[in-house]
């Protein structure tokens, strides 16, 4: 919900209709359904959530100690992330010297030496709405039809977590300029997060996409 409002609630008051990728396929397929209203996506996360968590018979009640845990957890996984992400630019940075043409990189520079707050809820909404359309939605679907043809039951869930994050890297691949660096570090980024989602939950997976993207904006 703190996500959730921080964004919808700032991009709607800055005026900008400029949102990402994730949320502009979510509201497009709402609005081919016949629906347009502005704040319909939020609540309906809201209650994609509500219901998962009815459907996984959770208690209802909430463990406030836990949060600070949970958030020493995504700058955990941040880190691990970021790491990833320089392992990348070493390995683009060789390629560079082996070559006479330069290679694709992930971020623009400009994202990164820039402070605009509408740019830095983009960031986060990227988190909101990637692990929900990918993670939430698409990655369930995919294992449970994985285990309708009776693969088993670990199979079925790193089958699921290897093609949602083929799809995961395809999808941030339309429209850009990559190589097979850019587009096999994103598969990563789906590895990584498919399994914090698998293991630690939606709740994880988010705060460690958006702190990361956030992160990386900022210091790169």
């Amino acid at each position: 919900m703190p996500w959730l409002i921080l964004y919808e609630l700032g991009l709607w008051l800055s005026g900008d209709p400029y949102r990402n990728l994730a949320d502009t396929w979510l509201r497009n397929l709402l609005q081919w359904a016949g629906f347009s209203q502005y704040f319909l996506l939020p609540l309906l996360s809201c209650a994609i959530l509500l219901a998962w968590h009815h459907i996984s018979k959770q208690e209802w009640k909430i463990h406030w100690h836990c949060l600070p845990g949970m958030f020493l957890e995504c700058i955990a996984y941040t880190a691990l992330l970021i790491c990833v992400f320089r392992m990348q630019h070493v390995l683009i940075s060789v390629v560079d010297q082996l070559s006479d043409s330069p290679t694709a990189v992930i971020w623009d520079k400009e994202v990164g030496w820039s402070s605009n707050v509408h740019l830095l809820l983009m960031l986060i909404g990227a988190g909101i709405y990637e692990e929900l359309f990918f993670r939430l939605l698409l990655l369930p679907v995919m294992v449970w039809a994985l285990l309708r043809i009776e693969l088993k039951d670990w199979l079925a869930y790193t089958l699921g977590v290897v093609l949602v994050s083929l799809v995961f890297s395809a999808a941030h691949s339309i429209g850009a300029d990559q190589n097979w660096f850019t587009f096999a570090f994103r598969f990563l980024v789906g590895l990584i997060l498919g399994t914090i989602f698998l293991k630690r939950g939606f709740g994880v997976a988010v705060g460690a996409h958006a702190l990361y993207n956030v992160t990386v904006a900022l210091l790169y």
